[in-house]
């Protein structure tokens, strides 16, 4: 512990939390690429070609993005001048949350069970909701729901706590969970469920608010960087040649050595890239959870159509052209959809307030906390009071 002595007990200065909607953007694309070539990874592995090089180096690049999502989430969470009452915070979430969380589930369910597997009789859909995982994206809505339910308490850390508790509390909580995915991974011991898919991913979310107002200087950039591509590279040459019939399984999880180390390299980095500029992807931003939603509605069946790739031309146009492309007809998919009374609040858009009723949002830089829209939906309202 002697480490957590050296750190000091008051939290930095805040920061503006502008840069979190960029850095949203940028991550569910990586998202929707992770989904793009997994398959890819999967079949073409035999070969071991340049084909299957390039979508595993892609992949491993890309992994750091959902646990950057749980880090900006806790983020804004756990925020002490964002506080509210545990009842009215879980009843917001039910909202924002929960009904997006069960619309979902069924939608995926049956889109599982009549389009992709429409003849596999030992699936059981009951089972895969209660694993807390029935498709391939909504684990992260489970997740998200069991972190909302211990948010009131995780608060009390950033209300009450010093910043050597904060560090302490989120670095024992990412332990746990690294030794719980190496376990589970490494000697088949356990497995995840729907009451307890979300601990695991608890340091993550604390360690998001505890590196929230960190900014690096330009020589600890250069240091994130390096081990940003440090990390990734480790995961690739593992997910290749390390052991097992599919070696790829363990060092792609997210709890993974090399996945949170480049994880924590890339929240630092959003953060120090992305304070100014990049209106495009402010603009972009609030549809990031409706392309969460949807991108496989449209993802499975279009790469049905065009066929696994298996040159590296055609694992550059999974990897680099079709995420942006599902991104981006999701985002207008989204758009409209948002404007349907009916339909928002299954994207996360329904509850007590006019989500449409927006602040303007002040230029990406400006010192203090983001304005209201900066907090709004599951991959940007679920963090808000």
């Amino acid at each position: 512990m002697a480490p957590l002595d050296r750190i000091p007990t008051e939290n930095p200065p805040p920061t503006s939390t502008a840069w979190m909607n960029p850095a949203r953007a940028i991550a569910i694309v990586a998202v929707v690429a992770i989904h793009s070539l997994g398959t890819v990874v999967e079949q073409n592995f035999a070969d071991m070609g340049p084909d299957w090089w390039l979508a595993n180096i892609v992949d491993s690049a890309c992994r750091w993005s959902v646990p950057v999502f749980i880090m900006i989430s806790g983020a804004l969470a756990l925020d002490p001048d964002r506080g509210s009452k545990p009842r009215k915070f879980l009843s917001k979430r039910i909202w924002r949350i929960g009904i997006p969380l069960v619309f979902w589930t069924v939608v995926y369910v049956l889109f599982r069970r009549y389009y992709l597997q429409p003849d596999d009789n030992s699936w059981n859909p009951g089972i895969a909701i209660l694993t807390g995982s029935p498709f391939v994206q909504l684990y992260f809505l489970y997740v998200l729901a069991g972190l909302t339910l211990l948010t009131p308490f995780f608060r009390l850390l950033s209300v009450h706590g010093s910043r050597r508790l904060q560090w302490g509390t989120g670095l024992i909580f990412l332990g746990i969970g690294m030794l719980d995915q190496w376990v589970s991974m490494v000697f088949d011991v356990g497995e995840a469920n729907i009451a307890t898919r979300f601990l695991p991913m608890a340091g993550f979310y604390i360690l998001g608010w505890v590196l929230r107002d960190i900014v690096l200087s330009a020589r600890g950039a250069l240091i994130a960087w390096a081990t940003l591509l440090g990390s990734c590279a480790a995961t690739a040459v593992w997910a290749g040649l390390g052991p097992g019939e599919r070696p790829w399984l363990f060092p792609y999880e997210y709890l993974a050595p090399g996945v949170v180390v480049a994880s924590m390299a890339a929240y630092l980095l959003m953060h120090f890239h992305l304070r100014e500029g990049f209106g495009l992807l402010h603009r972009f931003y609030p549809y990031s959870f409706g392309v969460f939603l949807l991108h496989p509605l449209i993802l499975y069946p279009v790469r049905n159509l065009m066929g696994l790739p298996a040159s590296v031309p055609g694992v550059a146009l999974h990897a680099f052209v079709m995420p942006l492309a599902y991104a981006l007809v999701c985002a207008l998919i989204t758009w409209a959809a948002v404007k349907i009374p009916g339909v928002r609040s299954v994207f996360g858009e329904g509850g007590p307030r006019n989500p449409h009723t927006r602040t303007r949002a002040p230029k990406p830089g400006r010192a203090g906390t983001a304005p209201p829209e900066h907090q709004d939906s599951p991959l940007r309202r679920d963090s808000v009071d």
